[in-house]
């Protein structure tokens, strides 16, 4: 009978310091936390959740009466704790670094909730993304509805900065203080800026404007190159797709922010590659070489090309581009340049037999006189003594005729 009352006691003093969390605590943890929630005058908040985490764990404990709780957690760890209770909030956990058995004060406000409804000419404006931020930090992100409206979850009521953007809208920042609940109405302004283009070649120093270029912005159109340039306006804070474009040049397509105020980009684009194939002579004598020289797009000598006659690989360009290619065959040779999955052009050389010496064969050549007459100049007394009398044979007939 006389042991009751100090039972009773010893409960009600464990219960007014610890409560529930005493109860609840980790035997495992390195470290004890003792956080007190309180508002801004100091007051305790008794019955307010605390979820704690940290890197690999999790715990949830509640305030008593004093508005303190235990908390176990590893030594050494980060700790993240968030604060809710009824009536009170806090936007941004309290983090505590390298924990270790400490006292924490965790500071909690009156909840609130913000409204905000967005519009522009036309009527309400849909998808408009919004932040609502302090200067500790954004509190939470989301987009208007059909309606135009947004909602925040609960939040600390007090002063905070709302961000409103859309695409094709110039960005709008309120300042608004948040009370239990509050109705921010706001109207939101399209807008354009004009952005100048410019294409260059970038192959050059320095790089060197590609004439008549043509600049294509998805959703918006095509325009050609003016005076080196080309000057688009388009819709604010709106990402474009845009594709730069010439005869002969790889297109670039490229992706672009555009703010709201004009600004002028540089779009690069380069020739295709290409490998262009030419000889120093059409014409070869068999078993003699012809030099070829191979250049690039843009006219540079290229080294280390493959060069290949009649399908086989025979040679390879030097430091100025250029090769001796051997011709073998009499008639058409076929010569081609490859490197790194380009071939060029294909060129075709005559490639020229020298003449048979026909000395000691008792075969004869015939061929045509100046009166059409054949000589055989191969005959044996055929001399150019004989010769002469021939032909003075022939004028002596040629008079009588008359």
């Amino acid at each position: 009978m006389r042991t009751e009352p100090v039972v009773v006691a010893v409960l009600v003093l464990v219960s007014s310091l610890g409560g529930v969390p005493a109860a609840t605590a980790d035997q495992s943890a390195d470290a004890t936390l003792t956080v007190s929630v309180v508002t801004e005058s100091g007051a305790g908040i008794r019955d307010a959740t605390i979820n704690a985490t940290w890197d690999g764990g999790q715990t949830v404990v509640q305030t008593a009466g004093n508005g303190k709780a235990f908390v176990d957690v590893p030594e050494g760890a980060d700790v993240s704790l968030s604060v809710e209770s009824d009536e009170y909030i806090r936007n941004l956990p309290r983090v505590v670094e390298d924990a270790s058995t400490r006292e924490v004060t965790v500071e909690v406000a009156p909840k609130g909730k913000l409204t905000v409804a967005v519009n522009d000419q036309q009527g309400s404006v849909e998808n408009a993304r919004v932040r609502v931020q302090t200067d500790q930090g954004t509190v939470v992100t989301g987009r208007t509805s059909a309606d135009g409206t947004f909602t925040t979850p609960d939040i600390e009521q007090g002063e905070y900065a709302v961000e409103l953007f859309k695409a094709g809208y110039y960005r709008n920042l309120t300042r608004q203080t948040v009370g239990e609940s509050t109705l921010l109405d706001v109207s939101m302004r399209r807008g354009t800026t004009n952005v100048q283009f410019e294409v260059v070649d970038d192959n050059f120093s320095p790089p060197q404007t590609v004439s008549e270029a043509r600049v294509e912005i998805t959703d918006i159109g095509t325009q050609r190159l003016t005076a080196g340039t080309v000057t688009f306006t388009l819709p604010v804070n709106t990402r474009y797709t845009v594709t730069a474009r010439q005869d002969g040049y790889q297109s670039n397509e490229t992706t672009i922010f555009v703010r709201e105020s004009g600004e002028a980009r540089t779009l690069v684009i380069n020739r295709e590659p290409r490998l262009d194939l030419s000889v120093a002579s059409g014409r070869v004598v068999v078993g003699e070489t012809v030099q070829v020289t191979v250049r690039s797009a843009y006219d540079e000598r290229v080294e280390g090309v493959t060069i290949e006659v009649n399908g086989e690989s025979v040679a390879t360009t030097g430091p100025d581009g250029t090769a001796d290619v051997p011709v073998k065959s009499a008639g058409e040779v076929t010569i081609v340049a490859s490197a790194n999955g380009l071939t060029s052009n294909e060129t075709v050389v005559q490639g020229i037999a020298t003449a048979t010496e026909s000395e000691g064969t008792d075969e004869s050549t015939a061929t045509a006189a100046d009166d059409g007459l054949p000589i055989d100049v191969d005959q044996p007394g055929f001399t150019p003594v004989a010769a002469v009398v021939a032909l003075l044979a022939v004028a002596l007939l040629a008079r009588r005729r008359r």
